[in-house]
């Protein structure tokens, strides 16, 4: 793993207002090169996982089977590496698609709070700030203050790179949120409306 990438990292959990500057003209090949190579590390986590919990399931059936100790180890390891690309391959790929989607949706509540360096600056920012979530999320308990840490570090993304204040880039990240909270409040009373009131007695 490069330097690079490891001092990016570091830059954006510990001096964020710093590195969002010192990066405000990075190309957008070089944040989904960032991007790409966190998810190349969970896939390869996830991949391992995965293949250690087949094995051992697998170990278990090979006893019960008969199967020699050395016979048992080469099915995990194929089973292990298998899981590795599989995952890899998964989590690049619907990474990448989550990544745009969520990126255009965050755009267009950017635009409307005044921000107006494109789409790939979006992409970017949106990218620098899911650094937290993308290292400490999978933990229970510290992956919930991590995806606080990455709101909070979206905000500062979002400032910093399209320049607006944070007034308006607290608006352009938490407006879809309060929109979409709306809206499924709306839906489960649209729901709850269109039910037969006889249904609650049977």
């Amino acid at each position: 793993m490069s330097n690079g990438f490891i001092n990016k990292v570091k830059g954006f959990l510990l001096d964020p207002t710093e590195t969002l500057i010192a990066h405000r003209e990075e190309s957008l090949g070089d944040a989904l090169q960032y991007f790409i190579t966190f998810l190349v590390i969970y896939g390869v986590l996830t991949g391992i996982m995965l293949g250690l919990l087949m094995g051992m399931a697998g170990g278990m059936a090979g006893a019960e089977a008969g199967m020699g100790a050395l016979g048992v180890g080469s099915l995990a390891a194929l089973g292990t590496l298998g899981m590795v690309i599989a995952s890899i391959i998964f989590v690049i790929i619907f990474g990448v698609i989550a990544l745009f989607i969520g990126s255009i949706i965050l755009h267009i509540f950017v635009w409307i709070a005044g921000g107006r360096k494109g789409l790939t600056t979006t992409i970017r920012a949106f990218i620098y700030s899911l650094t937290p979530n993308l290292i400490f999320g999978w933990i229970p308990f510290i992956g919930l203050l991590a995806g606080f840490w990455t709101l909070a570090l979206e905000i500062l993304a979002i400032k910093e790179l399209h320049e607006i204040s944070t007034t308006r880039a607290f608006i352009a990240v938490f407006l879809p949120a309060i929109l979409l909270t709306v809206l499924s409040f709306f839906f489960l009373a649209a729901l709850v409306a269109a039910t037969p009131a006889t249904a609650y007695y049977y």
